[in-house]
């Protein structure tokens, strides 16, 4: 039973941090829908690879690089909220072409796309906070010892990964069917998704958020 702890409570903690409908969520299904499969793969596995960091740092460098993260807060907060206005302002106001009967463009590289979800990821300052408080959660209420913590990230990963692959193999089936109105109107709800986190981001160095 010992053993199955960090299994359940993986795969729960995944599924609740993938199905969050934030940016990630929102910018796996756009860019399924508007560029195809491998395209939000890429995301993905940039999103992934910035929780994994965020991941090693509360669990081996919590008392030093957390704490010095956090002397950019305000610094980040700023980028971040550049960032996904950017993103909500491109998102909202492009054009789209139908592309119902021709394959979705694929002129960008892979790679960009990497960078992509790995900046959403990690310009969002509640992402380290949250796996703080999770690798806390683990090690001082469930006491996993460290063992059990690397195997409970583990499957957290694994679980985050496949559910992605999931969101993004289910929305691509959307593409072929969908005209380029609803695109755009998929595009326009995407782009205030990403103006509404970006405003959720820069709230508490505003000044405004203790009123």
């Amino acid at each position: 039973m010992q053993m199955l702890d960090p299994i359940w409570k993986g795969i729960l903690t995944g599924l609740l941090f993938t199905l969050t409908f934030g940016t990630v969520f929102f910018s796996l299904i756009q860019t399924s829908v508007k560029r195809g499969f491998n395209k939000a793969l890429f995301i993905a596995l940039g999103v992934l690879l910035s929780d994994a960091l965020f991941i090693a740092i509360t669990v081996w460098g919590t008392s030093f690089i957390a704490d010095e993260i956090k002397k950019f807060d305000m610094e980040i907060r700023i980028l971040g909220f550049a960032f996904l206005v950017i993103l909500g302002i491109r998102s909202m106001i492009k054009k789209e072409v139908d592309h119902t009967n021709d394959a979705a463009p694929t002129e960008r590289k892979g790679i960009l796309y990497f960078i992509k979800g790995a900046m959403l990821n990690s310009l969002n300052p509640m992402v380290l906070i949250s796996w703080m408080g999770v690798t806390t959660y683990v090690e001082t209420v469930v006491k996993f010892d460290h063992n059990n913590t690397i195997f409970f990230f583990m499957i957290v990963l694994a679980t985050m990964l496949t559910t992605m692959i999931g969101i993004v193999y289910f929305a691509g089936k959307l593409r072929h069917v969908l005209s380029a109105q609803n695109m755009h109107r998929l595009n326009v709800f995407s782009g205030i998704i990403f103006l509404v986190f970006a405003l959720v981001i820069l709230w508490p160095v505003t000044g405004l958020g203790s009123f």
